[in-house]
């Protein structure tokens, strides 16, 4: 029996959830809570061994859990793209996903589409997956409860404390030159603020929010270390009192099935563990910013062949 309890969380009998990275860290305790309350769960990976390694735990604490496999590899549109029509073919209507895969503080790098690797990863690949998959959201929102369907945004404090003071640099997404890896996770992390923006303006009858989860301890700490030494010494000190995924996953779910937030007055915005709707940085609260994004996403993303 775990030792984690997320009261919130209701009966998820008959619903249907994708979490991104709902193998490891944030997206697997994301992944054991929603499955263990009776939803349906494709865990998106890019590695099926490491899907198997987490089906083999979930099932371990909860026999009856319902997992299925989705390959994703989010540094590859093509494959977002197949992921998309795979999921699309299986079934007709979800209830909600939850991006938690993200990359954190990795070297400069590039995906094959030729964008830096975090703000690929993290927003951009969400970015065509999410668009790929709105009809199928849009239908269920419309035979079930109001507020049900969800789209959930994992970002980071680091989109406020991180990201370029003018926020999302459009003129140079990628920041190769003269930004930290710092710098572009945290602006990998504002553009998921204002994606989740842009989402609301656009799907009214689908709750779209951004959130951060706290401190966790994870796997991506390994990214910092690499990039900075002398965070070896001072993770202690940040991670000192933080949960474990487990825990540290309470406030995806509570975003994504809590019936305290509603459509009405909750989409679109930013939460706070746990389940503390607060304002994001001042550019995260853009209207602009966020419209020039949407547009900037978009544009890159018909050059490239993806409509």
């Amino acid at each position: 029996m775990s030792n984690t309890s997320h009261d919130f969380i209701p009966d998820l009998t008959g619903k249907v959830a994708i979490v991104t990275g709902g193998h490891t860290g944030l997206g697997f305790g994301t992944s054991i809570e929603l499955a263990k309350h009776g939803a349906r769960v494709y865990i998106a990976s890019r590695s099926g061994t490491k899907f198997k390694a987490a089906e083999r735990d979930i099932l371990s604490e909860c026999p009856d859990a319902d997992l299925r496999f989705l390959m994703l590899e989010l540094a590859d549109l093509n494959n977002v793209r197949e992921a998309a029509k795979m999921f699309a073919q299986r079934f007709f209507s979800s209830s909600g996903m939850a991006y938690s895969f993200q990359v954190m503080c990795v070297p400069y790098e590039e995906t094959t589409e030729g964008f830096e690797m975090q703000i690929g990863v993290n927003y951009i690949g969400h970015f065509l997956f999410t668009k790929l998959l709105i009809p199928i959201l849009q239908k269920t929102a419309e035979m079930t409860e109001k507020g049900s369907v969800r789209i959930v945004n994992v970002s980071s404090d680091g989109h406020a404390k991180l990201a370029p003071k003018e926020g999302i640099i459009l003129s140079d997404m990628n920041m190769k030159d003269n930004f930290s890896v710092w710098a572009r996770y945290g602006h990998s992390k504002l553009a998921n603020v204002l994606h989740s923006k842009a989402l609301a303006k656009r799907y009214p009858n689908i709750l779209t929010l951004s959130l951060h989860p706290g401190t966790v301890k994870t796997n991506l700490s390994a990214g910092p270390i690499s990039s900075t030494p002398l965070y070896r010494l001072i993770k202690p000190l940040v991670e000192l009192g933080a949960p474990g995924p487990r825990k540290g996953a309470a406030n995806i779910l509570f975003a994504a099935v809590s019936p305290k937030l509603r459509l009405e007055c909750d989409n679109g915005a930013y939460l706070l563990p746990i389940g503390k709707v607060s304002a994001p940085s001042k550019v995260g609260s853009d209207p602009k910013m966020a419209e020039d994004l949407w547009e900037w996403t978009m544009k890159a993303l018909r050059s490239r062949g993806y409509e």
